[in-house]
């Protein structure tokens, strides 16, 4: 009878885990619905992301970008898919979305336009934080100015291999101000730097917030790129 007794009371518990468990996953895949839908994150038909776009897709596991002198440099390091198939881009589209929406630490990078008017501004204050000098006005007697540009240092070519790229300014003639545009970037606050990225995310307005997915800047993706002010 004991014995008896002992399992009865092991199938309440096991069945009480069970449906502790089966409540709270559903609570859960419910907040993270909810709570995609209140950000405005594309959907699989929408997204724009490397995921539904590109054959071959790096997958950054971790990246660093940091100021040296007036230049920014960022690293990744991450792993090549190739030709992954349908419905595994599909998971990593909703995976990267959830991983967002559960993300404790709430990083996330803007969207925001690096123009010719501002950019002998920043690069000033790049100079001063590292040389504690002021950076030599603007020759205008020269016609020289101020501009952003990026650039590819290293591209990966192994499966596990870093992407390195910078961000610098660059002196133009006054007759080629006019041709150029504001650069678009993407800027982390929590560094307040821009990052050197490329991408279908410098397509979004001025202004868009794309969560970042996990702890470094650089794992960010076209899939939590928000649509809403929220």
């Amino acid at each position: 009878m004991k014995v008896s007794t002992n399992k009865q009371q092991l199938f309440i518990i096991a069945g009480a885990l069970i449906g502790t468990v089966a409540g709270a996953t559903s609570l859960l895949v419910h907040y993270v619905r909810q709570e995609i839908e209140r950000r405005g994150y594309p959907s699989w038909h929408e997204c724009r992301c490397e995921f539904k776009t590109q054959e071959t897709i790096f997958q950054v596991w971790h990246s660093h970008h940091e100021q040296r002198g007036e230049t920014i440099i960022a690293q990744e390091w991450g792993t090549y898919l190739v030709k992954p198939p349908l419905w595994l881009r599909s998971f990593l589209h909703y995976a990267t979305q959830t991983l967002a929406v559960l993300n404790p630490f709430g990083r996330y990078i803007e969207r925001v336009t690096l123009s010719p008017q501002q950019s002998y501004q920043f690069a000033a204050i790049l100079h001063a934080s590292t040389t504690n000098e002021d950076l030599p006005e603007p020759t205008y007697q020269d016609d020289l100015y101020v501009i952003w540009r990026r650039e590819v240092l290293h591209f990966p070519r192994y499966l596990f291999d870093a992407y390195l790229r910078r961000l610098y300014p660059v002196n133009v003639p006054e007759d080629r101000l006019t041709q150029e545009e504001g650069l678009p970037a993407l800027w982390d606050p929590a560094s307040n730097l821009p990052l050197p990225n490329e991408g279908s995310l410098l397509e979004t307005p001025v202004g868009t917030r794309i969560d970042c997915i996990g702890w470094a800047p650089a794992q960010i993706s076209y899939c939590t790129a928000r649509s809403l002010h929220s």
